[in-house]
């Protein structure tokens, strides 16, 4: 009867694995896998097995599945090792061990993943790899996983020798060694170790690694790793390419990049760079390309500090750096040798740091690129364009100069740009345009010119500007004509400049002795008005002066303010769509449960009416903004607007008008000027959920009930 009973079972069983296979070709297992016959790809999820597949994939992903308690071994996978498996991507299993034999079977592979198995054993793994029983296997991407232990003998195995790229992207590792052995990984290119918490990194003395691009991005490093063996020569003869982003390094030291022949492309952005020293980049004879964005904590640049002669590209945005600072032994540059050592210099971005509108300095700077092809000044503070700023860029193909305060500039500031192509003016005060503004024989060359965003002056100054756009081939931009506005006179603020019509009657020029018959005139009448005025009456207006000086010294030091009753809501709330959760669920139903009256956009505002009008008139009935603040914030252009708006808001009646509650936290990348500018100027609360969150509502709360600041900052 026993032997009866285990029969049955077995048959069961066997009967329940011929459900789980299907022989038939273009089978897929639905609704549990996607299958696509042209990109002959498959993708697997929700299940506690491996299902058999069609034979046309290549590239096969288990993503999500519960292997938590399985045996993930060679038989396990045996249903898909019939097939000609290229690419295997195993995303968030679950996956707890893997047995040795369990890729001896893919003989065709040459990209293996494994991202999201945070509980994998990762010497499992080792183990596994050093039997892949092909020769085939290009890239390794061990990404997400969160190992803060790896071992580093992970790749040695023989048949891994033919491997272009590794990489160990968002991990927890603290620190990572190249042993000897990585040099027998001759095809080796691409190593990405970005995303960590590495301090320290590591070459054995007798290391020789040929990649050519090593990614160091986003951890922990306080000092440039050494490349040089005990006999000053490379252990990175081959590397191209260094990524150091977002790390902690604040001084590069003497010779930091010896030892690296063929290094073209070195990216430091987003560190805590504060000097750059004399011949920080000149023992690089092949460096081409340097990114040294995001470094707000750079305060002096030595005379020698760019010299390269190979140099050709310089990325210097968005770090605040005060080129305005006077020329002296102390100031924190010198414009005459700055770019001077770096005769091939081809670009230049200066994009968000602070450039001085005097005479010479800007001058000063820029007379030595001759190779200059590209330059970027976005954003740099110039209110002034003198002719010699630019006078030696002969080279010059574009340049951008937008979001500065330039309204005009002498005709001959852009004469000598022979090459010129691309000029960007977008975003600056310019009010007209005429003919001498820019030389004929620099329009006739011109392939773009961005002028959108301009405060235009609708009046017959602008006619030759209005029949220039209307006609011209060169582009104007992908907002032209709508960015292209009247800002003055009032009346005609908002229209179209390619539709500004006035008579030609009106354009006409006056008679100069007419009008100046007309003004002296009129002057003379206003004055005898004036004084039979103040012979007839002037009891009253000593009378008048005395009521007047009276209220003035009653009111001296009080000005009325607003409060809450006077509108009909308490707050305007501003936020990202992305956090619409947390506002909704947790934010208003607190507030309002205080009997917070709150105005929320997609409840309050009148539908058919555009949004800014709705934002304007909605803000005008709240007494106070909340803005809650996130890394989706900074992204959202509508959001940016409201919080250039509010920053008005905040200059008329003071810091008290404004609740700014940070609910994530922004990195440098998001982190915009308006934003920054606020927040430097403003207090805001952190929201952290559990201990303190009490205290977080208790703070909003009081700060929505508190009254507005006397006196506001402006009126």
């Amino acid at each position: 009867m026993r032997q009866i009973h285990l029969m049955f079972l077995f048959g069961l069983g066997l009967q329940t694995v011929n459900t789980r296979i299907n022989t038939t070709d273009e089978f897929c297992f639905e609704p549990h896998c996607t299958c696509n016959k042209k990109q002959k790809t498959a993708i697997c999820t929700g299940l506690d097995y491996v299902p058999h597949l069609p034979k046309f994939v290549e590239e096969f992903e288990l993503n999500h599945n519960n292997f938590s308690n399985v045996n993930f071994s060679r038989w396990f996978l045996s249903n898909i090792t019939k097939i000609d498996i290229r690419k295997f991507v195993l995303i968030g299993n679950s996956i707890k061990y893997v047995k040795k034999d369990v890729f001896l079977d893919f003989i065709s592979l040459k990209l293996l993943a494994i991202s999201d198995e945070k509980h994998l054993n990762a010497t499992s793994l080792k183990n596994a790899l050093n039997f892949v029983n092909t020769t085939q296997l290009k890239k390794i991407h061990l990404y997400g996983n969160y190992w803060k232990l790896f071992p580093f003998d992970v790749f040695e195995a023989i048949s891994l020798r033919k491997v272009t790229t590794i990489s160990l992207e968002e991990n927890q590792l603290t620190e990572f060694v190249f042993p000897y052995w990585y040099t027998e990984l001759k095809n080796l290119k691409k190593i990405n170790l970005s995303k960590n918490n590495i301090i320290y990194l590591i070459l054995d003395d007798n290391v020789k690694l040929l990649a050519n691009k090593i990614d160091l991005s986003r951890n922990d490093i306080v000092r440039i790793p050494t490349f040089c063996d005990k006999m000053n020569k490379s252990k990175v003869p081959k590397l191209q390419i260094l990524v150091l982003d977002g790390n902690a390094i604040s001084y590069l030291y003497p010779k930091c990049f010896k030892c690296l022949p063929a290094l073209q492309n070195i990216s430091l952005h987003a560190n805590r760079l504060t000097i750059l020293r004399n011949n920080t980049f000149s023992e690089l004879p092949q460096l081409r390309y340097v990114f040294l964005q995001f470094n707000y904590q750079l305060k002096i640049i030595e005379h020698t500090a760019f010299r390269s002669t190979s140099l050709i590209s310089i990325h210097f945005g968005y770090n605040n750096f005060r080129f305005d600072k006077t020329n002296n032994n102390d100031s924190r540059f010198n414009a005459e040798h700055i770019f001077k050592h770096s005769p091939s210099l081809q670009f230049l971005d200066l994009t968000n740091n602070y450039l001085p509108s005097d005479k010479t300095t800007v001058g000063l700077m820029f007379a030595h690129l001759d190779e200059m092809r590209y330059l970027i000044l976005q954003a740099v503070g110039l209110k002034v364009l003198y002719p010699n700023f630019f006078r030696n860029l002969t080279s010059l193909e574009k340049i951008s100069l937008e979001g500065n305060f330039i309204k005009s500039w002498p005709p001959e500031t852009f004469a000598d740009m022979r090459n010129i192509k691309y000029i960007n003016l977008r975003s600056n005060v310019i009010h007209a345009l005429n003919k001498s503004s820019l030389p004929e024989k620099i329009l006739n060359q011109l392939e773009q010119l961005y002028l959108a965003r301009n405060p235009f002056t609708c009046t017959c100054d602008l006619m030759w500007f209005r029949n220039w756009v209307r006609t011209t081939k060169v582009n104007l931009g992908l907002d032209f004509p709508q960015a292209y506005t009247c800002n003055f006179p009032a009346e005609m603020r908002g229209r179209l400049v390619i539709k500004y019509n006035p008579t030609p009657e009106s354009c006409e020029p006056n008679n100069p002795f007419i009008v100046i018959v007309i003004i002296l005139s009129s002057f003379a009448f206003l004055v005898i008005i004036a004084i039979l005025l103040a012979y007839k009456g002037h009891t009253y207006i000593r009378n008048y002066c005395y009521i007047m000086r009276l209220h003035r010294l009653r009111k001296r030091g009080y000005l009325r303010l607003n409060n809450s009753d006077d509108f009909e809501f308490h707050a305007f709330v501003v936020y990202c769509d992305a956090d619409r959760e947390w506002v909704h669920s947790e934010f208003i139903k607190r507030m309002e449960h205080e009997q917070i009256k709150l105005c929320v956009h997609h409840r309050e505002f009148d539908p058919g009416v555009p949004i800014t009008e709705n934002i304007d008139k909605y803000m005008n009935k709240s007494w106070k903004v909340v803005i809650i603040m996130s890394n989706d914030f900074a992204r959202s252009d509508w959001c940016q607007w409201e919080c250039d708006y509010v920053q008005e808001r905040r200059r008329r009646q003071g810091k008290d008008a404004c609740v700014l509650i940070m609910l994530k936290a922004i990195d440098a990348y998001h982190m915009t000027s308006g934003i920054r500018s606020l927040l430097h100027t403003t207090p805001y609360l952190r929201y952290k959920k559990g201990i303190g969150e009490a205290l977080f509502w208790q703070a909003v709360l009081n700060t929505l009930r508190r009254p507005l600041s006397v006196p506001p900052m402006a009126i």
